[in-house]
């Protein structure tokens, strides 16, 4: 198992000074999010905290993680890079597909793009993109993403999506995992087509009940659990659940953003983020 450092939520300045310290700490990677816009007021239900609150600020950064992976690719030379998740339904797949295979042959193949379907039905509005399909299109995007970045010419005739003979170049210098993130049961399905599964920040109680649920999709999709990665976090990140998400299979675990005691972006200082890397660092990555 591998660790990874979330750096979601925080100023973009410090960006490139963190993913350095990670790499040289002997991170694996660094997971980024994505969010067009902040809402002043929040009226929609967020199923990824314990109080179903949204846990960033108006003012919280949400830089272009495409772009920013590229950047950041050009300050490290090993760490790899999440996107956890990038809302792809909330966008078209063209522009996804030359975005996602510019940052990934800029960073010489360390790019893995995670994917979720959103939650946000008003964000969705904004860009004029049906909220109620976005599964459906989430299926219908990575197929034609795919034969996209093959850099051959590809006709396609879908449900949403259908074009001519087309071709996007250059096509992918490496192959790109995709991860997909999500809990209901469609995402956990979705993910074992792909190559891993990309959870939030979990309770071991709910690790104990996905990742066995994760491995029958995948044992029903006819799929070894070979080469299948899962990325998660813990709210409690002690010795013993650390072990056990190994145990249970977990590849990759990420560590917070550096987030207060209700779970809430950072206020720290980028002195402080530093060390408490250091810190984590000092005991788990010798």
């Amino acid at each position: 198992m591998k660790y990874w450092q979330c750096l979601a939520m925080l100023d973009m300045k410090e960006l490139p000074t963190l993913a350095k310290h990670a790499e040289d700490l002997g991170f694996e990677g660094i997971t980024l999010g994505e969010h067009l816009i902040t809402f002043s007021e929040q009226y929609e239900q967020y199923d990824y905290s314990k109080n179903s609150l949204i846990r960033w600020y108006p003012q919280t950064h949400w830089p272009e993680p495409w772009v920013q992976i590229a950047a950041l690719s050009q300050v490290t030379s090993t760490l790899r890079f999440l996107t956890s998740v990038y809302v792809l339904p909330m966008h078209d797949p063209f522009n996804v597909a030359k975005l996602v295979s510019t940052a990934a042959n800029i960073s010489e193949g360390r790019v893995i793009l995670g994917a979720g379907i959103g939650w946000q039905k008003s964000e969705f509005d904004l860009v004029d993109q049906d909220f109620h399909t976005r599964g459906k299109r989430c299926d219908e995007m990575l197929d034609v993403m795919s034969q996209l970045w093959t850099g051959e010419p590809v006709s396609y005739e879908g449900e949403f999506y259908r074009f001519p003979s087309l071709q996007m170049s250059p096509g992918l210098d490496q192959p790109l995992p995709v991860f997909i993130g999500g809990f209901a049961e469609p995402a956990l399905r979705r993910a074992a087509r792909h190559d891993g599964w990309i959870g939030g920040q979990h309770e071991m109680e709910e690790v104990e009940q996905l990742l066995p649920a994760l491995y029958q999709f995948r044992q029903d999709e006819g799929r070894s659990h070979e080469h299948f990665d899962i990325a998660l976090g813990l709210y409690d990140m002690s010795g013993r659940n650390i072990e056990r998400c190994a145990e249970l299979g977990a590849t990759k675990l990420y560590r917070h953003a550096f987030c207060d005691e209700n779970g809430m972006a950072s206020v720290m200082s980028l002195d402080e983020k530093l060390r408490d890397m250091e810190t984590f660092a000092r005991q788990y990555l010798v």
